[in-house]
């Protein structure tokens, strides 16, 4: 609904400093440096800072169901996020976000070893009769660019949580990307449709273990080859990638542009090289048919926040309503009706073939996207405590 009203000079001055700080905070963000060279996570975190020890505890004894949410910047949206309406739909549940702008899957599951597991006011190992522990797990995306260790170090929390009797909800990725956003252009967003898809389908069980964790499969409890353990996977599993959040009805791309600028595309043409006539034919035709698909993958305009990445208010009751069905019974959920699924099946998963871009070129571009005030910023933007 919308009202008249009349603005003091303070509310105009406050809404314009509002709009200059923001501004301030996005230009922040764009000239903020990235890294010279991909860092391993357990090296260097994009905003990780030493925390104190954790005091918080859950306190409603009439609620038996206790949750611990994770996940990013995403997660860390203050006005009416999707763990507040969670606990809004679900009778039973305590919920504590203990989401982290900037935070990937490495920092998530640290910070879930640091304020939770180590958290003696919690009384994990005193529980009464009846109660649950679970975590929600939503988190990747700032490490998405290496996506076999994105699963590999989210695989470990799994396997973490359940060890000390958690159960575990995993909503997969948001839909991404705009064409205004240069890793979205050219051949090159191929690779990001890849990373994105691989860290989703990983959560969904889609993928075997060399699949989603490539060489880091050795570093298993189990042979690398074996089957996946129950304790690497999530008890329940959310799609959000291929759900109402994406703009299943945009315009696609030009398919003959999209053929034309990777038969020209340098690295495209190396990378299938060795192929021959016929099957570099198919690759470039699957490939640009994909290019030209992409924009039905990124996040529908008005569920934006800031930018193409953060849902809005709206986009977080919606990643309510689309996981609602889904949450344990335990929860005493009352779900309004979901929001329809997208015409159109499953994506069909990135090219093999694909040109990579080197870990260096793909941390400057999304591994830590933005510099330390950069992240400040981000924070101020999203309301959360820096």
């Amino acid at each position: 609904m919308v009202t008249n009203a009349t603005h003091s000079p303070a509310t105009l001055t406050s809404g314009r400093l509002a709009a200059a700080g923001f501004s301030l905070a996005l230009a922040a963000l764009a000239l903020a440096p990235a890294p010279a060279a991909a860092q391993e996570p357990g090296e260097a975190a994009a905003v990780e800072e030493e925390e104190p020890p954790p005091t918080w505890r859950f306190k409603q004894a009439d609620k038996p169901v206790k949750v611990v949410v994770l996940a990013g910047s995403v997660g860390a949206w203050q006005r009416e996020p999707y763990a507040d309406r969670f606990e809004s739909l679900c009778r039973n549940i305590e919920v504590k976000n203990l989401s982290k702008v900037g935070y990937g899957a490495y920092q998530l599951k640290q910070r879930f070893k640091s304020q939770v597991l180590e958290n003696t006011r919690l009384g994990l190992h005193k529980r009464d009769d009846g109660q649950e522990f679970w975590l929600v797990f939503h988190g990747g995306l700032n490490s998405v660019a290496m996506p076999e260790q994105t699963n590999h170090h989210i695989r470990a929390l799994f396997e973490t949580a359940h060890k000390r009797d958690f159960k575990v909800v995993a909503l997969t990725l948001t839909p991404w990307g705009d064409d205004d956003d240069k890793r979205w252009r050219g051949a090159r967003a191929l690779e990001y449709v890849h990373d994105t898809r691989a860290v989703v389908d990983f959560v969904l069980g889609k993928l075997t273990p060399a699949q989603a964790l490539g060489s880091h499969a050795r570093k298993r409890s189990v042979e690398p080859d074996a089957p996946w353990a129950d304790s690497e996977r999530p008890d329940v599993s959310v799609d959000l990638y291929n759900s109402s959040l994406r703009d299943a009805g945009a315009a696609v791309r030009d398919l003959d542009a999209m053929r034309d600028l990777l038969a020209r595309d340098k690295d495209w043409k190396r990378a299938h090289k060795a192929l021959s006539e016929d099957e570099r034919a198919a690759a470039l035709e699957r490939d640009a048919a994909l290019l030209a698909e992409i924009p039905r993958w990124y996040m529908r305009q008005e569920l934006r926040s800031f930018d193409h990445i953060h849902p809005n208010t709206e986009g977080h009751r919606l990643i309510a309503l689309e996981a609602c069905p889904h949450l344990p019974e335990s929860w005493g959920c009352s779900c309004p009706e979901a929001p329809p699924r997208p015409a159109g099946a499953t994506p069909a998963p990135a090219s093999s073939s694909t040109p990579d871009v080197d870990a260096a070129a793909k941390a400057a571009l999304f591994g830590q996207p933005y510099g330390h005030w950069g992240w400040l910023l981000l924070r101020v933007l999203l309301g959360a405590k820096v």
